[in-house]
């Protein structure tokens, strides 16, 4: 699966949790929280390719949560069931 995560659609944290359950294709059921993303994400048997665009403003609107976000995509990413593209 590949998905977009553009910091255009994302005024706070709400619209980023919408925005990955929607892009995602997360469960109802998956938390509207990092860890639960996170969980999401490496599971085995659903790799994702993640394009990250307009990361600056994705900071600016979400400031330490963006960075916790980010933060945990590279963690993912390292799992190998995730590519990260930035853009």
């Amino acid at each position: 699966m590949r998905a977009t995560i553009n910091g255009k659609w994302v005024t706070d944290r709400e619209s980023l949790h919408t925005l990955l359950r929607t892009k995602l294709c997360l469960s109802e059921d998956c938390g509207r929280n990092l860890d639960a993303v996170y969980d999401a994400l490496t599971t085995p048997g659903k790799d994702r390719i993640l394009i990250i665009k307009n990361e600056a403003l994705l900071t600016q609107r979400l400031g330490d949560y963006a960075e916790r976000f980010l933060r945990m995509l590279e963690d993912a990413a390292e799992s190998g069931h995730v590519k990260l593209l930035r853009k």
